[in-house]
């Protein structure tokens, strides 16, 4: 039998609960660091770091039951919705709600590890992976907080009760992200490649600290340019010298040497979507990390129920459909086309129209849901007429991920949480988009051959051309000028990392709240006609599309931009420390 690496959370499992180790369970606890019975071996660091692998995202661990295929739905943005209307982007997150994230547990684990590694008595060559991984969960957990709060003291020592360090101000911005960027560095220069580490892309190698590394840097050059001269953007900071390294670093990962690719069975109606749907992702060379399932291990999940016969309350929204261009890679018009054509025909004709991406994101009608031992079935409409966890509000119906022939589509094992499809924690694809926005934010000349038009041909769409559509003010109205070619980017972006959690920061470092604000998600062009007999409770505007939370929202989202862009430092702490000042807007 073929053999399955979950060095990623198993370990962590088998290791603590001490079904692999008999004497694990008998050493005294980590987090005593006058411990010198610890320290000692490579296997002690690895034993230590491995710990760290929960924190990634993936199924059960961060949204709903889609984990980041529906992320941002649960956390919110212009892309996906749930039932009831975000919180963050509605201006109505409380202090107490909103402070939750202000916890060290992590950082002071990790500090734990630097302050004793030294003292490991085997060679470096035998513990270097580890102290790779250790500087890539610092840099992993600080950008975590300062995503969230922005400035955030620095700590490079393990704090006890009566540290002083507790009751130390909050750094600059720039400060942690510069300290961030040098952590990756060092876990670029320590880790493994894929090829050679221990658990090839099942475990933290150079490409993924690379790839991170520009997905930091992008994020903080895009965060000190568009919000700069507001109380979010640090004084003197200087964009470009972060759109530089993430640049930097995403071309160096996409060097040959490197040997990532896209994943292609050069089947552009169907190659999108299952990328998302394998179990064993150990040979494709797209993905640079994963989490890998086992029911004999007692890891899995219910993920794919949830891309066929439900929904987890998460929906797409018109704004994220009206992103695919049409299959000769020039703008559709999704409005006009939905005054005279609505409901299935709509769907239908979309999948036509338009770049493959779309319909392998969301279900079409006629599109097989599942064929397994429990049946056949194709889609029919969307789920508009149910609730709870099979509620669709708009239409567009999650389809991303699903895999017909899983003994778990259409809900055949009702409630059961044996499903093994791998999630897919870091790709290949990001790095191309990565840096392909941050030449264009540099000025610099976009080699597209090497990067977006790689995505382009995977999809069997056309290269990438820079084009105006009439229509972008109804979905891609930032608030600002940019170029044509940085909104196309964006465009691109958009569709090709759809539905897999990055739109909630990508708002929030483009200072886009103007996607939102004022405004109200919509769904697809109604057809009463579809529906003979049956009661759908969802209004249509003037449009005639889906206005799912016209009620909730009768003036559209009340984000509060000198607030809202940043989480409230809970009340306590700053209570507690003087030296803590309250981010803007929430004193």
């Amino acid at each position: 039998m073929k053999k399955i690496i979950t060095l990623l959370y198993t370990t962590v499992i088998l290791l603590l609960v001490g079904s692999c180790s008999e004497d694990f369970l008998d050493r005294p606890p980590l987090t005593q660091i006058e411990n010198e019975s610890y320290w000692k071996t490579a296997k002690d660091l690895e034993n230590y770091t491995i710990q760290f692998y929960t924190v990634f995202p993936a199924f059960n661990t961060v949204g709903s039951f889609l984990g980041v295929i529906g992320w941002d739905g649960s956390r919110g943005s212009d892309a996906q919705i749930s039932s009831s209307p975000s919180t963050v982007w509605n201006g109505t997150e409380s202090p107490v709600s909103s402070g939750g994230n202000w916890t060290w547990g992590n950082i002071r684990s990790v500090n734990i590890f630097f302050k004793n590694y030294t003292k490991c008595k085997d060679p470096f060559e035998k513990y270097k992976q580890f102290l790779g991984e250790a500087h890539f969960f610092k840099a992993w957990f600080y950008f975590e907080k300062v995503r969230l709060y922005g400035d955030v003291p620095w700590y490079t020592e393990p704090l006890e009760m009566d540290s002083e360090e507790l009751f130390k101000a909050r750094d600059p911005r720039t400060t942690v992200v510069d300290s961030i960027l040098a952590h990756l560095d060092k876990a670029i220069e320590y880790l493994e490649p894929v090829a050679t580490v221990k658990g090839k892309n099942n475990r933290l190698s150079k490409q993924a600290a690379l790839l991170f590394k520009s997905r930091v840097a992008l994020f903080e050059g895009s965060w000190q340019k568009y919000h700069k001269g507001t109380a979010f953007g640090t004084a003197g900071a200087d964009p470009s010298k972060y759109f530089r390294q993430a640049a930097v670093a995403a071309e160096t990962l996409m060097d040959a040497k490197y040997g990532m690719s896209l994943y292609s069975n050069n089947d552009p109606e169907n190659d999108y979507c299952k990328l998302f749907s394998l179990k064993d992702q150990l040979a494709n060379k797209e993905v640079i990390l994963w989490k890998a399932y086992s029911v004999n291990r007692d890891l899995s999940h219910s993920f794919q129920i949830y891309v066929s016969d439900r929904t987890a309350g998460i929906s797409m929204t018109f704004e994220q459909v009206q992103h695919y261009l049409g299959r000769n890679g020039q703008p559709y018009d999704y409005f006009t086309l939905g005054k005279t054509v609505k409901g299935n025909a709509f769907l239908e004709k979309i999948r036509a129209d338009c770049d493959p991406r779309l319909s392998q994101t969301i279900w079409t009608p006629g599109a097989l849901m599942w064929d397994n031992t429990f049946g056949k079935a194709t889609f029919k409409k969307p789920f508009l007429d149910k609730s709870g966890e099979a509620l669709n509000n708009t239409g567009f119906q999650i389809r991303k991920g699903n895999d017909p022939k899983s003994a778990l589509a259409g809900g055949g094992v009702s409630w059961s949480s044996s499903d093994e499809t791998g999630a897919i924690i870091f790709r290949y694809a990001e790095a191309l988009l990565n840096y392909a926005e941050a030449k264009a934010e540099l000025g610099e000349t976009v080699d597209y051959t090497k990067s977006i038009n790689l995505l382009r041909k995977r999809s069997g769409m056309p290269d990438f051309t820079i084009t105006n559509d009439p229509n972008k003010d109804r979905y891609a109205d930032y608030g600002y000028n940019l170029s044509d070619q940085l909104k196309e980017i964006r465009r691109e972006r958009t569709a090709e990392l759809g539905a897999e959690g990055f739109r909630y920061d990508d708002i929030r470092r483009w200072a886009a709240h103007k996607l939102l604000k004022g405004k109200r998600p919509r769904g697809y062009p109604f057809a009463a006609s579809d529906w003979t007999g049956t009661k759908i409770n969802y209004k249509v505007d003037a449009d005639g599309l889906l206005d799912p939370f016209v009620t909730q929202l009768p003036n559209g989202y009340g984000f509060k931009e000198n607030r809202d862009y940043l989480e409230c430092i809970p009340l306590n702490e700053i209570t507690l420390n003087n030296n803590l000042k309250q981010n803007p807007g929430w004193e």
